[in-house]
């Protein structure tokens, strides 16, 4: 049957990676590691025959993998989460990736590599491998720590050098290692980013909140979010670029959104699935013979690219103004690679630029340093205080005297006025400049593209031209007039803060004056920009006597549009989008955290999971704090945040829960918490029913609904009572029980049969 080859490797791939990550995940390692030794297996490379009949086909659904991988990514990459990590975190990323970058440079100048392959290199121990930090940061319980979060801030950073570099490589490999700039590749880059970022923010938004509006099926939207996200990542390959960079860049613009739980619960099963499909195709591409050749260079590249990670980190995170003793236990969280190495070593070696061999030197030196990385994390404490004693005095108070001057250098930024009011602006500047910028640069990509789609297959070549370019100047009015508003309004910004310390200046000159000065850059920067030479004059004239006349009628209407751009561009951008629900705050977010290491205090989480024991019981028939000197501080039930809630409160399955403690009592309490329900006791919602009850004539209780279930204690909902042939529905707690009522009971057989029971022994 035609297709059915297709089936039978997606079932043996799905199988081997199931198998092999469940192996790995009770040795207490990542199941990427077995996702990869599942690849290794099945593949063709490995002995005595291949179980995989189709290679390539499982190779193209891995690309499906990729995307949704990527998508995952970039859902756990917000504009608002970098901003509230503060620009330290990404300094200190920059620093750390700079760092690894020079110094394998430096290798690849000893070695005798190409540029090209200094590059593919570096890129690929540039980065950590987010799935296995955020693993070992949650597995030694430091989400709430200082080191934890540090560790976590690097490497959702270190994500989006991760897609740079892809980005660049992409494009070096396609246009060849010596014929374009490193520097024109990323400011194409760049504008390509703030094109699509931009638009993104703008459209993807305002459509998901109309079909909430419009009360539209999850399964609907579920739809649209995955055909935008294989849209943006074709957009991403037909602009030179790795389908990576729009699928995360798509993931980043979803993670603004209020919306984003439930799409990143929707896509949660199929990105499991294909991400896995993505890593066992790369353990396919690996010749085991191979490994008896390049064990060498995996133990020997592999342990000293550790080394580097950890002084790299250490070094950028204590450049920032972070702790000796912290940035040491956070760079060695930081020494894993993983997914995007793998890509990263794909890509290399598909171009030609990177040996066959590079593959398994990168798995095994991945997998080595997922072995290594919990190992010493779990035996940190010898290791750390030995480098402490190691440490110099001379380095000690180096560093201390540059902390405080990085403390005094902070200090005067704040109360600085025009910062405070001209911020806003500036990012707006910034932004509609790089929008600007990514239009111009594809502009012409643009119009090839369409002309060469059905769309413009039976108009005349030059009407469509005129059209195209047209339209589009009238397209560039919306960031010119907002570029335009920006720069009068720094302009007048200037002008006063500058008269406000120079009394004698006059206001309004300087002002304008300013705004002269921005006209005239502005002018510059479009006659740099715009394809002036590719038009003819005549076509410039149209398309300014066009848009001349769209301002001058539409002004108003523009200037509106303009008002709700830059709205949702500041919601974005500023801070002001949440990623959870309005009104809700984030689990542990608050500041006495921190404080709390101070009193011998931890913090951490617990997730109550799916059958848990405790589920249903309040936190005073719990008895956590006497039962283990712990409290549960905060609760996060689907977004929303309960702080410090009273004994009352009920536990459900999914809550997280944060306690507070010694580290001795937190573990036992979250066993205890944890622990599930036995076969016995869990029970479905189908297995609930209606049933009449008889009221026995002689019952001689006088109680009322409320008071006969809490005295049955039989947790049953009483829905109904038939009196002397009246029926009464849904009755409330105060309405009286009688003799010979018929009683129309919800609630499971066995708690049925107990109110019978209970009736009956009540009877006279």
């Amino acid at each position: 049957m035609e297709g059915i080859d297709l089936i039978q490797d997606l079932a043996i791939t799905l199988l081997a990676a199931g198998i092999a990550g469940v192996l790995c995940k009770r040795a207490g390692l990542s199941v990427i590691v077995g996702y990869l030794l599942a690849g290794i297996v099945i593949g063709p490379y490995t002995p005595p025959f291949s179980l995989i009949t189709d290679v390539p086909r499982i190779e193209t659904l891995s690309q499906v993998g990729l995307t949704f991988l990527m998508f995952s990514i970039g859902l756990g990459f917000s504009l608002t989460k970098l901003r509230q990590m503060g620009a330290g975190a990404f300094v200190a990323t920059i620093l750390a990736a700079l760092l690894v970058f020079n110094f394998t440079q430096l290798i690849g100048l000893i070695a005798g590599w190409s540029h090209l392959q200094g590059l593919f290199v570096a890129a690929i121990f540039m980065v950590s491998s987010s799935a296995v930090v955020a693993k070992v940061v949650r597995e030694l319980n430091l989400d709430h720590d200082r080191t934890g979060q540090l560790a976590v801030g690097v490497t959702v950073n270190e994500d989006v050098v991760a897609v740079v570099m892809l980005a660049v490589l992409a494009g070096q490999s396609a246009a060849g290692a010596a014929s374009v700039h490193l520097g024109s590749l990323v400011t194409g880059l760049i504008a390509f980013v703030a094109l699509l970022l931009v638009s993104g923010l703008l459209f993807v938004p305002r459509l998901l909140r109309r079909m909430e509006l419009a009360h539209t099926d999850p399964e609907l939207r579920t739809l649209l979010v995955a055909g935008l996200l294989f849209l943006m990542a074709l957009v991403a390959v037909k602009a030179g670029y790795s389908l990576a960079l729009g699928a995360f860049l798509l993931g980043a613009i979803v993670a603004e959104m209020p919306q984003k739980p439930g799409i990143e619960k929707a896509f949660a099963g199929t990105r499991d699935m294909f991400s896995s499909v993505f890593f066992v195709s790369i353990g396919m591409m690996i010749d085991v013979r191979l490994f008896g050749e390049v064990w060498p260079a995996i133990l020997g590249l592999g342990l000293l690219m550790i080394a580097v990670r950890v002084v790299a980190v250490w070094l950028a995170l204590i450049a920032v103004g972070e702790p000796s003793a912290e940035a040491r236990r956070a760079g060695l969280m930081l020494i894993p690679i993983g997914e995007f190495s793998f890509l990263t070593a794909q890509m290399g070696v598909k171009s030609g630029a990177l040996p066959a061999k590079a593959y398994p030197v990168v798995v095994g030196i991945s997998i080595l340093t997922v072995f290594v990385t919990p190992f010493l994390n779990q035996h940190a404490g010898p290791l750390l205080r030995g480098c402490d004693r190691l440490e110099p005095g001379w380095f000690k108070r180096g560093l201390d005297a540059w902390h405080r001057w990085l403390a005094q250098l902070a200090g005067l930024g704040h109360g600085r006025r025009w910062w405070e009011l001209g911020r806003h602006h500036v990012i707006l500047l910034t932004l509609h400049l790089l929008l600007l910028t990514g239009l111009t640069t594809f502009s012409e990509l643009i119009f090839r593209s369409i002309q060469q789609s059905p769309l413009a297959a039976n108009l005349d070549p030059l009407g469509f031209k005129v059209i195209f370019w047209v339209v589009f100047g009238c397209v560039l009015l919306i960031p010119l007039i907002a570029l335009w508003r920006a720069l009068s309004a720094l302009a007048t910004l200037f002008a006063r803060t500058a008269a406000e310390r120079l009394p004698r200046l006059p206001v309004r000159p300087m002002e304008a004056c300013a705004k002269v000065l921005g006209g005239a850059g502005l002018a510059y920067y479009l006659s740099q920009v715009l394809p002036v030479a590719s038009l003819a004059r005549w076509l410039w004239l149209v398309i300014l006597a066009v848009a001349g006349g769209v301002v001058f009628v539409f002004y108003r209407r523009l200037a509106a549009l303009n008002e709700n751009w830059q709205s949702d561009l500041t919601a974005a951008f500023d801070g002001g989008a949440p990623a959870t629900p309005e009104g809700t705050a984030a689990l542990g977010s608050q500041p006495w955290v921190g404080d709390a290491r101070s009193w011998d205090l931890n913090v951490q989480e617990c997730v109550l999971p799916e059958r848990a024991a405790c589920a249903g019981r309040t936190l005073g028939e719990l008895d956590v704090r006497a039962r283990f000197g712990c409290s549960v501080v905060e609760i996060d039930r689907q977004g929303t945040v309960l702080i410090a809630p009273d004994l009352a409160t009920r536990l459900y399955a999914g809550d997280r829960l944060l306690l507070l403690g010694r580290s001795e009592n937190l573990g036992r309490a979250r066993a205890d918490l944890s622990a599930g329900k036995t076969a016995g006791e869990t029970h479905s919602i189908d297995e609930c029913r209606l049933e009449s009850v008889a009221v026995p004539a002689t019952f001689a209780a006088a109680l009322t609904v409320a008071e006969m279930q809490d005295a049955a204690g039989s947790h049953v909902l009483v829905v109904g009572i038939e009196r002397a042939g009246v029926r009464h529905v849904n009755p409330v707690g105060a309405d009286p029980i009688r003799p010979s009522d018929l009683l129309l009971v919800l609630g499971e057989p066995d708690k049925v049969q107990a109110l019978r029971r209970w009736l009956a022994s009540r009877s006279e």
